[in-house]
């Protein structure tokens, strides 16, 4: 990778640290600090989704535009404003408009203008031979710094009792805004999308609008899914079901991280055997069964066991998934491609977690597994049906294909 790919590598790893600790402590700073319960949590869960897909859409929309670089440096900001407002107020306005106005990620992966910049900025930092080799680094880079953060979800306990003991923590999300904002300041003029005549806008091209469409339709199926079972979501359910501590909570989200991290390089060396939607498809079905046999058992280590199991297939599809996009479609639509699925997969997350507190109320603890394991597997089913046979130019030229 050039300068940029690793500006941007070190800035993923200084902005998902704090997203780490987030994930885990979020629902549970909510439920045991301010006293909410699963519906209200997951409204405001939903209201911080709901951001996010809102401010993927003015990235992508307007970030070639107004510059990528500067859309980066807005945002960065905007992480160290809800960090502030974390920071500075124990009222409940404060969690909620921290989540509206930031982008802290409480859901299944990492979701945003981030993902959505960096995802089109990123082929033209490496070898366009190595891309799903990039977006695995890319993708191994934030889970591991997602795991060191999630371990740090235990310090509030250690610090002291009450919302004091969030703190500091709180004040670290905040500076990782502000460094965030510098790093984006460093990148170069190369980041920019190329101005030409034909592609002056953010609009898609005719022959790049069905294929984005249908593959933007498809990974809002899979992501209103995931986010049934998002991490905040997850450390409730651990929370609440087995009364696991704020550090056994770190401890168990960074083991699942880091099986994740590893997995992306796996993902990478299937994927180049069996091709990118092969891989998807064929680790992620297993996943999502996994994750609905968790509710099942009563035994803690049984339920972590399904839940680790779980974790080394289910985000092999992501670095896959972001190659494969940025592979069908031409450079001039890497952004609007990049963003418009994104959207689309912000957007269908939103409900997910109000519905999922919903459905923790009203019908069972364990429901959220059992949907989202079901609605997933459909989205496997679609996506090989309608995608197999659109490869790849690299998959391609290796079938002999024209």
């Amino acid at each position: 990778m050039n300068k940029d790919g690793k500006i941007v590598l070190i800035e993923k790893t200084v902005r998902t640290v704090p997203y780490g600790f987030l994930g885990v402590l979020f629902s549970v700073y909510l439920s045991k600090e301010l006293g909410l319960g699963a519906f209200l949590i997951g409204v405001v869960l939903a209201l911080t989704v709901a951001s996010s897909a809102i401010y993927t859409l003015v990235a992508s929309v307007f970030a070639d535009r107004l510059g990528r670089k500067r859309t980066l440096i807005f945002f960065a900001l905007t992480d160290a404003t809800a960090g502030a407002l974390l920071f500075s107020s124990d009222s409940l306005w404060a969690p909620v408009a921290a989540g509206i106005v930031g982008n802290m990620t409480v859901g299944a992966g990492e979701v945003g203008p981030f993902l959505t910049l960096e995802q089109a900025i990123l082929p033209g930092a490496s070898d366009s031979k190595r891309r799903t080799l990039g977006f695995s680094i890319y993708n191994l880079v934030g889970y591991v710094s997602s795991s060191a953060g999630a371990l740090l979800a235990g310090l509030p306990q250690y610090i002291g009792p009450g919302i004091g003991g969030y703190r500091p923590l709180f004040l670290a999300y905040l500076a990782s805004g502000l460094l965030g904002a510098y790093l984006y300041s460093r990148l170069s003029i190369r980041v920019e999308k190329e101005r030409t005549a034909s592609a002056s806008s953010n609009v898609l091209s005719d022959a790049s609008k069905p294929v984005v469409r249908k593959l933007s339709a498809l990974f809002a199926l899979d992501s209103f899914g995931g986010g049934f079972v998002g991490i905040s979501i997850l450390s409730y359910y651990f929370y609440t079901r087995y009364s696991l501590s704020l550090d056994s909570l770190g401890l168990l989200f960074a083991g699942t991280q880091i099986i994740t991290a590893i997995s992306f390089l796996v993902a990478e060396r299937i994927a180049r055997q069996i091709g990118l939607i092969k891989t998807m498809v064929y680790t992620h079905i297993p996943s999502n069964l996994l994750l609905a046999m968790i509710p099942f058992v009563s035994s803690v280590p049984i339920a972590v066991g399904l839940l680790l199991s779980r974790q080394s297939l289910s985000q092999m599809d992501v670095p896959t998934r972001q190659s494969y996009v940025m592979s069908v479609v031409p450079e001039a639509d890497r952004t609007p491609a990049a963003g418009f699925t994104n959207v689309s997969r912000s957007i269908a997350q939103t409900p997910s977690p109000s519905l999922a507190g919903y459905t923790i109320a009203a019908l069972w603890l364990g429901s959220p597994f059992v949907i989202a394991g079901g609605l997933k597997v459909a989205y496997d089913l679609s996506l090989y049906k309608i995608f197999h046979r659109l490869k790849p130019p690299q998959e391609s030229k290796a079938t002999g294909e024209s």
